[in-house]
Formats: C-alpha cells, sequence, structure tokens
C-alpha cells in the first residue's frame, strides 16, 4: 500500500436532486460484513440502474449518506445514483433525495484500487470528525471520470459541515 495522502478543502454547494436505489445501514454493520453497501453496488452495475434513471444531468455516480439518524454510530439511508434535472420520473425501487445547499469539506483519496482507497478515506474521516464538527446532513462519495479504472481510481467524498 502506498502512502496515505488526502487532499481536504471546504466548498459551498448549491442544492441539487438525486435518484437512487436506496437502503438502511449502519457503520457497525457494515465493518462486520454485516452491512448492505457491497449488495448496493453489484446491484447498481447488474441491473445497470444509472441507465434506467431519468433526466440525468451527467454521466457521475453519487454515493448518498443520508438521514442519519444520530451520527456516524446510528443508522443512516445509503443510496446510490446520480444528479438529475427533476424528481418528476422516479423509478421503482428508487427515491429521490434533495440536497440541501450548504458546505462540504471535500476530502479526494490517493489514487488506488476504489475499495481500499474509500474505506482509508472514511477512516481518516472517522479520526477528522473527532477533533471536527460534522452536520450528519448529507454526505456523498463522487465517482467521475478518475474512477474509470477501479484499480487507480481517485473518488471525491463531501462531508456537510
Amino acid at each position: 500500500m502506498s502512502q496515505l495522502k488526502i487532499e481536504n478543502k471546504i466548498c459551498k454547494m448549491e442544492s441539487f436532486n438525486v435518484i437512487g436505489k436506496p437502503a438502511i445501514t449502519t457503520n457497525e454493520a457494515e465493518m462486520k460484513g454485516e452491512g448492505v453497501i457491497p449488495t448496493q453496488w453489484q446491484d447498481f452495475y447488474q441491473a445497470q440502474l444509472l441507465e434506467k434513471i431519468p433526466n440525468k444531468k451527467n454521466s457521475i455516480i453519487l454515493a448518498l449518506y443520508t438521514d442519519y439518524q444520530s451520527d456516524e454510530t446510528g443508522p443512516y439511508t445509503f443510496a446510490i445514483g446520480t444528479e438529475v434535472s427533476n424528481i418528476n420520473e422516479v423509478p421503482n425501487g428508487m427515491k429521490s433525495f434533495s440536497i440541501p445547499e450548504g458546505h462540504y469539506k471535500v476530502f479526494t483519496t490517493r489514487k488506488g484500487p476504489v475499495n481500499e482507497v474509500v474505506v482509508e478515506t472514511w477512516q481518516y474521516i472517522w479520526e477528522w470528525s473527532k477533533t471536527n464538527e460534522r452536520a450528519f446532513l448529507t454526505d456523498f462519495e463522487l465517482y467521475d471520470e478518475r474512477c474509470a479504472d477501479p484499480e487507480n481510481a481517485q473518488v471525491d467524498i463531501y462531508i456537510s459541515i
């Protein structure tokens, strides 16, 4: 494993809408291997869900962490989808999410195997959270053209502050 190098910055985001397939999970369940996130990703690609989402703004995939019941220790909704221009048509099994305007701390992973760099960056974020305030509104991972090669990917993780 190469040395951990995480870039971070703060940005203000305008509100936007996402359609994606949701599931409820906890970080504890995910760490024990009893979570839903790997299955969500598998289903997303196998069922070609990106192609089924109407009114896409682009082909960027977003993984949302939202509807937090407390903080990183409680249940939350995880959804994989994309930004849309409107939420008038929501396919069966999917849900629309309105992400409010807000400030985000953006963590950019190092380049490497996507599963590895995302997990290590979340571990960094959990440590960072111990001494910094998070809003626990909606956080999201942004998968763009830098993720075309899953063995040499780079992901942005937006944390609501």
